[in-house]
Parts: C-alpha cells; structure tokens; sequence
C-alpha cells in the first residue's frame, strides 16, 4: 500500500533501531533529501543522528556525504572499508516522498592500513599514523561480511517500521490485495526453497520460485529480469501469464526498478520507468529484487498486484533463495568451465611442450588455435626486434612463401594496431565496423575476425590472426576469451623454444671453431677423456690422428688469409667425409687438427690416416700453384690406446710426437707413434709416393699400403 505523511518521526526510527543488539558498537546517522531540493552535491541533509564515536563519525560523514546521491541511486544497501581500516554501511530507502540514507559506522576492520591512517593522523591534527593507532585498536572489530549482515538486517528492520501513513487507493485496474499469511502459505514456501535448493538451473530455479509466488499468493503476472551473458544489460521475460519477450533493461538503467522505496510493494510504473521497459504495459507494480552477497541478479516483476506485508516477506524470502542458488550456479559453471579450460591447457600445454623445433611448434599452435574456434583462416606473426617490423612464420589457408614477402608494419593495418596495442580485437563485420572500416578481401569468405596480441607480461611479441568460422557465422566473445587462454600459453611456448634454441646456438658455439664448424680443443678433451675412460672399462681401442698441413704459414702469407680460411674449411670437410659418423674430428688450433677413431687399432687407424693425407694432397686448393710446392700437403701423427698412452695427455703428446716426426722426415706423410712395447720399438712410417712416379698411378693403394707397412715392420 502506498504511503504518505506529511511528518514523519525520523529520530524515533534511530532511536528503535539502536535498540538492534547487531547495533551496539555503531554511530547512527539519518539523512534526507526533500522532494524538490535543488540538485548539487550535498543534496541530503542531516537530520538525526546517534554517535557512539566522534572521530569514527567525522571520518564516516566525510567518506559518504560527498557521493551520497550516488549512493541512493545504487539502490541498495553499501559497505564499504575506508579511512585505513574503518567499516561502515549505508541503507538508501524513501519515505512520505523524501529520499532517505542511513549510515552506521564506528567499528573497524581487523586490518590496518597505516599508509591511508597516516593520512587520516595528518588531517584530523597533525599527528602521525602511531599517534592514532591505540585509538583505532580499541574500536569494536568485524570482518566485511558481518557488516553485510548488519546492514542486510537493518534494511529489513526500517521496511517493517511503520510510520503515521494514509491509504491512498490502488488504481481501479489494479488487482486486490493478496489474502494473508496462512500455514499452507509457511508450508508451501518451505517446499519451494527446499525444492530451489535442489536445483541444478537457473530456468528451474525460477520456474520454482515463480510457480509458488503465482499459485500460493494469487499472482496473476510475472516477468523476470536476468542478465545477459556480458552482464551489460537485462533482458526481460514474461515468466506467468505475459509474453515471452517484454524487453530489455540497460544495467545502468537497473536502479529505477531496485530502488529500496520500491521493493515489495506496488508502486506506480512511472514515466521513466516505462521509457525503459515499455513492454510491461502496466499501471501498478510490484518489484522483489534478485540479490545475492551484493550481486545484482536482476528482479521479479509482479504487475497489478499489491503484496500485503506478510506475504512481501515470503515473497522475499523465496526470491533471495532464488537468487543464492542462481548465483551459487553460474559461478558453479563458470568454475566447471575454468576448471574444463585449464585441464584443456594444461593438455596442450604438455602437446607443446614435445615439440622443440619452431616450425613444428608455429603449426602445432595454429592447428590448436583454429580447431578452438574452428577457423579456418588464419596465421602467425611475429614482431622483428627493431619492434617497427613483422613477419609471417606460420599460415594456414595461404601460402606461406608468398606471406612472408607481405611488408608489415607494427601500428599498420588490423594486426599492426593489435600489436602496438596489444587489445584483442574481434571483429564481426570487417566493412561495418567502424575501428578497421576496410573492404573484405577477396580471399576471406566471410568479414567476421579475431585478432589477438601473443605477450609476455606486457610485452607484445606478436600477433595470432584467425578468420572464416567453419559455419561462416561470425566469432563471438566465447571464442575471443577461449582463444585469448590459450594465446598466453602459446606466447610462452614460443618464448621458451626461442630461448632454447638460442641456448643451444651458444652451447654449440661454446663448444665448435666458428670457422670450420668442428670441434674446439676444449670440447676435445672432454670427449676423449670419456672415451678414454669407455675404452678401459671395455678394453677396446682407441686411435687418435693429429693432422697439420705443411707449410701453411707460407700458403697464407702467399694466398692471402681468405684463401688460408677456404683451405682450412676445405681440409675440415675431407677430414669428416674420411671418417665415420661415431668418430670425434676437432680444430686443435691453427691449421691442426685432431680425430677421435673409438674401437680403432692402430694399422686401422693408419689407413684412415692415409686416405685422409692423400684426399687432401689430391685436392686442388685455391691458389696453391703459386706457393713453391704447387701444392698443399699435410704430415699425420697417429697414437693408440693403451700402448702409447692411458690419459689425455700421454696420448697427445705420443701423437704431436710422431707428427713432428713426420715433418722432420719430409713432410706429406704419415707417421705412427713409438710403442713403449719391446716388440713394438721401431716407429711405422707410412711413405708417400711421388705424384710423378709411374708406381703411384698404377699401383693398387691398400697393396702398397700393405707392402709398406711389412718393409718396417
């Protein structure tokens, strides 16, 4: 029933609240705004008050009168923390045509912000924040969810508190007022909360509530005001007895049909409301608000109906059910879909994570990202490291080679914007949308795209694009927010593989001779230390060849250093092709190098050694007609485990022995290591023959080999 009066007794409404044992440790404040009252600022007035606490007022008052308007407009009950840990609740509610706001406050969060206190000290007098302190541990302490509670139990208390009223009649449209409260009513509402309870939908979880509320309290009409999947507005059903669309709400729009003064009871459909909610095509009604933990869910509409106060109050009671199970089911989904998401990445993060090459990783993410949304367009870009730049690494319904001669520029064009904003962007028409503007191109079967930004923190490292839906249907918010999950996980995966890919780039080079690409002298050691080692746990053989080409010094000073740089690239690749794949070759330093032959005695060795020697004396260099032998030749010294040398060094020294040998007997031959063996005391030197004798063009190289091999033995 309506209410008017032309005095109301606001201190007496203070005075019976402070009576609430839930209200013992609050400041009590009433303000009003009088019909009419110039709109400024301060539009509310006070006009009661019960302070428990001077300064906890003075800091409340400070806090809540500036934006008090904003406040009641918001329509329901606010709790806030302020002033470094202070609490406190403001309840706007209207009554004989004023708008009215209560503030309580006074008690103080268990935290303290010293740094908000601080400022607090200064203002109030100059102290520092330590000087306040005792004062503000003394103060009654809650936690925000007890103040809620407070101030939900305050909101009821002043809706049951009568003030000096006269009955202003229903229009004659409207419907009668609802038949009191009866035990089939208490029984009927404990069945539908148990039953709302059970519920596992929203639908069921209204279709209860409203059922109950239309045949238990002879409801003729419901609608229901839900919000929409973004949250950005509400869209209006008719639940009993009304259409099915009625219309939609704006969410900055809701307060109009939640404001305290309104709720649960029938209250004139006015002039702004109706230029919201036209289709609800009513004189009269009532509004039940769908509220849960301070979410606004939406409302409950009752049009033409006038709710006795009794019955308003079970009518409450089921919509906050309703609304706590409504709410308690969409986060339940939105954590099973969270949940879904992150078992999904987390299987795609352990996909990704096998994948150590960046080609296979770039289409691995595009099939992963267009399968999510099921695109069927799309590609990878990356931004240069001058960050002006992007190239295209990976393509799918293009061809790659022609994508990558594309010139992109970070800030030009869709993806150059996302890049330098590092927004997503989705775009469901690419002619109609005002921030791309552009015609489509002939290649894209539809005008709808997704444009996402690959960071890292906040840093852009490129952009993943994706088009033409499978069905054709333009990509929607889902598709954006699924896509943007799994653009984080791609970034890191790309950043990792990068970084890996550098790691290995420099461990390579930590270990290889820049020029020639072989082993260095350090990696050497290691490796023929663990195969030394192998070698005598499985008492096999092993065989080094030093290899130093003669009169190099004069080569280079001749030929030049580019042309000394070719010959030792050149005698690096004979001596790889000499060997086999598990043997180890190494640049020892200058023109020397060095090969590691596993298992290998040292007659075996000695037949490597010589096709080494021969390929590079047959090979023709690059100028060597103009050094003074018209040819570059090598000296080889072998050594063999364990006769020459059980370690590293004996080994070395035993092989640089027997290849200075080989440079003092003439050089361009091959000389083997003096075994430390009685039997074995003479030194195997392997002699060339003279590219001019008739012998080394007719006779067979192993046989001669062989031959020399006895003359010395």
């Amino acid at each position: 029933m309506a209410q008017q009066t032309a005095d109301i007794p606001l201190h007496d409404l203070l005075v019976q609240l402070k009576e609430l044992p839930s209200l013992a440790h609050y400041s009590l404040t009433l303000y009003r705004r009088r019909n009419g009252a110039v709109a400024s600022c301060h539009q509310f007035e006070t006009c009661s008050t019960i302070v428990e606490d001077p300064l906890c007022r003075d800091v409340s008052r400070q806090f809540f009168e500036e934006n008090m308007d904003v406040f009641f407009e918001e329509g329901t009950p606010s709790v806030c923390r302020y002033g470094g840990g202070f609490l406190g609740f403001l309840i706007p509610f209207g009554v004989g045509g004023d708008d009215c706001c209560l503030v309580g406050d006074g008690v103080r969060d268990e935290s303290i912000d010293l740094w908000q206190l601080a400022a607090l000290s200064r203002t109030e007098g100059g102290g520092d924040a330590f000087s306040l302190l005792p004062y503000v541990e003394s103060l009654h302490t809650a936690r925000y969810e007890e103040v809620e509670e407070v101030a939900q139990e305050v909101g009821r208390a002043i809706e049951q508190y009568r003030f000096p009223t006269v009955s202003t009649p229903l229009p004659q449209n409207a419907a009668a007022p609802c038949e009191s409260v009866t035990d089939q009513h208490l029984q009927a509402v404990s069945q539908a909360l148990e039953r709302i309870d059970r519920c596992t939908s929203v639908t069921a979880c209204v279709a209860i509530g409203c059922e109950t509320i239309a045949t238990e309290f002879e409801v003729p009409r419901i609608a229901v005001a839900l919000p929409d999947a973004e949250g950005k507005s509400y869209p209006v059903t008719g639940v009993w007895g009304m259409p099915d669309e009625i219309g939609v709400v704006p969410s900055d729009a809701l307060h109009l049909f939640l404001a305290p003064a309104k709720g649960g009871k029938a209250v004139p459909y006015d002039a702004k409301m109706r230029a919201v909610l036209p289709g609800l095509n009513t004189a009269m009604c009532a509004f039940f608000p769908l509220k849960s933990q301070g979410e606004r869910l939406g409302f409950l509409a009752l049009p033409e109906s006038d709710i006795p106060q009794n019955s308003a109050l079970l009518i409450n009671m089921l919509t906050g059910a309703m609304a706590a199970k409504m709410s308690w089911i969409v986060r339940d989904a939105e954590r099973s879909k969270e949940n879904a998401l992150s078992e999904r990445l987390m299987s795609l993060t352990d996909t990704l994570l096998q994948i150590d090459s960046k080609e296979q990783l770039y289409e691995a993410i595009m099939k992963i990202a267009s399968d999510l949304i099921e695109a069927t367009q799309g590609s990878i870009m990356l931004i240069d490291k001058d960050g002006e730049g992007m190239h295209i690494v990976f393509t799918l319904g293009m061809t790659l080679n022609i994508a990558r001669c594309l010139q992109l520029k970070v800030g030009k064009g869709i993806a150059g914007m996302v890049a330098k904003t590092g927004q997503p962007l989705l775009v469901n028409d690419v002619e109609k949308d005002s921030r791309v503007a552009m015609a489509n191109r002939l290649r894209f079967k539809s005008k709808s795209l997704i444009c996402i930004p690959l960071k890292l923190k906040d840093k852009v490292i490129g952009v993943l694009n994706l088009s033409d839906k499978k069905d054709l249907r333009p990509f929607t918010n889902a598709d954006l927010q699924l896509l943007t999950s799994f653009a984080n996980l791609a970034s890191l995966m790309i950043e990792r593989t990068e970084v890996l890919e550098e790691s290995e780039r420099f461990e390579q080079l930590s270990v290889t001779d820049a020029l020639t690409g072989l082993y260095n002298r350090r990696f050497l050691k290691s490796r023929l230390e663990e195969e030394l080692n192998r070698s005598t746990r499985h008492s096999l053989n092993l065989t080094i060849i030093f290899i130093d080409l003669d009169f190099f010094k004069s080569y280079n000073d001749l030929c030049g250093h580019l042309a000394g740089d070719e010959a030792l690239k050149i005698t690096a690749d004979i001596i790889k092709e000499s060997l086999r794949e598990m043997d180890i070759v190494a640049r020892y330093g200058g023109e020397e190098f060095c090969a590691v032959l596993p298992g290998t005695s040292k007659s075996e060795a000695l037949i490597v050694a010589e096709r080494i020697r021969t390929e590079i004396e047959n090979k023709r260099f690059p100028g060597e007609s103009d050094i003074p032998l018209r040819r570059l030749t090598a000296s080889l010294g072998v050594a063999s485990f364990p006769e020459d040398g059980r370690t590293f060094h004996d080994l070395v020294h035993a092989s640089d022995v027997a290849l200075y040998e080989a440079k003092a007997r003439g050089r361009n031959r091959t000389v083997a290591a003096r075994s430390s063996a009685p039997q074995q005391e003479k030194s195997v030197d392997v002699e060339p023959l003279q590219a001019a004798s008739p012998l080394a063009k007719t006779l067979d190289f192993n046989a001669y080999l062989e031959a020399s091999l006895q003359s010395k033995g």
